[in-house]
């Protein structure tokens, strides 16, 4: 049985662009040397898996 998720992964879509937009205003140097920055990128890449998983499991 499919289970809904749009209405979660847009709003996963949203904080992901809002994490982005924080990463890229509040990160200098934007590199993976850069604890913040870093920690930004991966809260991205995983809400890219769990999008991914639950868009998988919707259909």
């Amino acid at each position: 049985m499919a289970n809904d998720y749009s209405e979660v992964i847009s709003e996963m879509q949203r904080i992901q662009e809002r994490l982005r937009t924080i990463r890229d205003r509040h990160c200098d140097p934007k590199s993976n040397a850069n604890p913040r920055y870093l920690g930004l990128s991966n809260a991205v890449s995983a809400l890219n898996r769990v999008i991914a998983d639950m868009t998988e499991e919707d259909t």
